[in-house]
């Protein structure tokens, strides 16, 4: 079953068996009720025949001690599932966020809308159908399987009877399984669809407003919304009438066991305490078939989110065009590319172009020295900042490598500074630290070096102020020289600049950069498509991206 081996993935074998071991205890135990009563039964009636309670007396007490038991072991199932269902979904949930960070480090695609849904509501979905789900699975299988077991200890044509009766119900989910899994993979694609429109509401308010399109966003929800309500209520539907199927079924099989045993009882081939036995265990073996099959049916229901949470948590190590679990290493000497090429093309449309778009990049060998200062000026869409992902390893060439010191297969420990830098809704201080731990000098020195001095003195808590949704609290400049402090403070020596100061108005934009040609001992190669004469001689080497290839200036 799919469900038990997710679980069996994600906590350790012992817990799983100390709890299939107390929990067969506790059917045990609750399905011998029904011989309990039987017993009871039969010793009232020797003793309204031979007036002797003393049998009487002792299976009462023997009740009570069984009620205590019993409960102890519900109370330890319970308890152990509890703590199974806690320790799977911690694990699932940190499989699925670490399979999204290491496929944003590694440049494979994924759309934030996606994540969401899969590691936000349809966590709730996956340990309530699946995880929880399995584990009630297994013990309705216990109860049968000790169910039908004491029925062939009370009367084998009985059990008989009643395997076919548990046998009906459990087919159910056969004849509504396909359904249900388009149903919900349908479910899944509409959540999908609803917080990424949500997501782009938020981020697009100034756009919406600006145009006064507000009705028609609200219009565009609002049919999300029923649709995605209308398609989950299908699928509750679909539920219900695999459940009544399965109620109805599993109904009139026990009233044809309980009428079967009825006959047996007046042709004497059963006691009356067998008769209430019968009725028990009939009830403890049908119920479980009936909840067996509703069960398997929201399973199954699953199937959808486990395929897209294991794609998601098994990132591809083989996508063309991403960054490769390779070494990152310190250049010491240079960085360098020896006869690259590259191309989107390569990397197919799940990154998001075009199968046949052109060579981006064509056999170019360039040497980067340690310690200098780089520029390389060109048109939007030249690709400087492919040139930048190659250098970085973000991306891969489709042919030729890239050099640290000399060696190939590894790729340099390089910090980035974007055109957007983004930042936590955290904080200052940990924006800057990123959960690293650095003395008050180390911080100090890189605000210093990084201009952010000044800024940090102005806010009203200092690096403890935070710094809003996306960093909003600041100005972009100041976004910039965060990245730059970011950087200097884990000591990276090589800074790769995107467009840092394209968005920036000119004395901000001048100050940056000022402030990155400043750093002494760091290598920055910095790609812009304008470059103006006062700055562009303060660069060791201006170079030009012109039809995929590298021109000194």
């Amino acid at each position: 079953m799919r469900g038990m081996r997710y679980i069996r993935k994600h906590i350790g074998t012992r817990e799983l068996a100390c709890f299939c071991v107390v929990d067969f205890l506790f059917c045990l135990s609750s399905m011998g009720i029904a011989l309990l009563l039987s017993a009871l039964l039969d010793a009232a009636t020797a003793t309204v025949a031979v007036g002797d309670v003393s049998p009487m007396v002792r299976l009462a007490l023997a009740s009570c001690l069984y009620a205590l038991v019993l409960g102890a072991l519900s109370l330890a199932s319970d308890v152990l599932r509890a703590l199974i269902v806690r320790d799977a979904m911690v694990n699932i949930r940190e499989g699925a966020a670490r399979g999204m960070i290491a496929g944003a480090s590694c440049g494979h695609v994924c759309d934030s809308a996606e994540q969401l849904t899969v590691l936000g509501q349809n966590m709730d979905v996956l340990e309530n159908d699946c995880i929880t789900g399995s584990l009630g699975i297994l013990e309705s299988v216990f109860k049968i399987a000790i169910g039908c077991i004491m029925l062939v200890l009370i009367n084998p044509l009985v059990a008989l009877i009643s395997l076919a009766g548990m046998a009906l119900p459990t087919l159910v989910p056969q004849l509504f399984g396909k359904r249900l899994s388009c149903q919900q993979q349908q479910v899944v694609e509409d959540a999908k669809s609803y917080n990424g429109h949500v997501r782009d509401t938020a981020q697009g308010g100034e756009v919406i407003r600006s145009f006064h399109v507000e009705q028609h966003e609200l219009d565009k929800l609002s049919g999300m919304i029923g649709r995605y309500q209308r398609h989950k209520a299908n699928l509750n539907m679909t539920m219900a009438c695999a459940r009544s199927l399965a109620s109805v079924v599993g109904i009139a099989m026990q009233f044809c066991i309980m009428g079967m045993t009825g006959v047996f009882a007046i042709w004497g081939y059963v006691t009356i305490g067998s008769i209430v036995a019968v009725t028990q265990l009939s009830g403890s073996v049908i119920s479980p078939a009936t909840e067996l099959s509703d069960k398997i049916s929201k399973l199954k229901s699953t199937y959808p989110i486990l395929d897209r949470l294991d794609k998601l948590s098994d990132v591809p190590s083989d996508t063309p065009g991403a960054r490769q679990e390779i070494a990152v290493c310190e250049p010491r000497r240079s960085i360098e590319l020896d006869d690259v090429s590259f191309s989107y093309g390569d990397t197919g449309p799940a990154e998001g172009r075009l199968s046949n778009a052109p060579t981006t990049l064509r056999d170019r060998s360039k040497h980067f020295d340690i310690g200098k200062k780089y520029a390389i000026v060109g048109k939007s869409g030249c690709g400087k900042s492919t040139l930048l992902g190659l250098l970085g390893g973000s991306l891969r060439p489709s042919s030729g490598h890239v050099l640290v010191d000399g060696r190939a297969g590894c790729v340099p420990d390089a910090a980035w500074v974007h055109q957007n830098v983004f930042l936590f809704d955290d904080t200052l201080r940990e924006n800057i630290v990123l959960g690293g731990t650095f003395t008050d000098k180390q911080i100090g020195s890189a605000l210093r070096l990084a201009g952010l001095g000044e800024v940090v003195a102005a806010l009203p808590d200092g690096l403890d102020t935070p710094v809003g949704e996306g960093g909003g609290r600041l100005s972009g400049g100041e976004r910039q020289r965060v990245a730059i402090a970011r950087a200097l403070l884990y000591g990276k020596t090589t800074l790769l600049v995107d467009e840092a100061t394209s968005a920036l108005d000119k004395e901000t934009a001048t100050r940056v950069e000022d402030t990155l040609l400043a750093l002494d001992g760091v290598t920055l190669i910095a790609v812009t498509h304008q470059l103006d004469a006062e700055h562009a001689v303060r660069y060791d080497e201006v170079l030009e991206m012109k039809d995929g290839r590298l021109a000194a200036m």
